[in-house]
């Protein structure tokens, strides 16, 4: 008998957006209460928000791009 992989992160993820997006009417009270109270998770932030002025302003006065 195999074993069945154990689950990863992204697997998780993919299995919930799954499961909330299967099986719920619109009109259910169940999903009315999931859209009024589960909140979505927030985006994640830019690469390029967290890359400082300053690394810039050094890498183009020594040359570098």
């Amino acid at each position: 008998m195999s074993r069945k992989k154990p689950l990863t992160e992204r697997g998780v993820k993919r299995m919930i957006e799954r499961e909330r997006a299967v099986g719920l009417s619109p009109e259910d009270e169940a999903a009315r209460w999931l859209a009024e109270n589960d909140k979505q998770p927030a985006p994640p932030p830019p690469k390029a928000a967290s890359k400082s002025k300053a690394l810039h302003r050094w890498r183009q006065s020594r040359g570098g791009g």
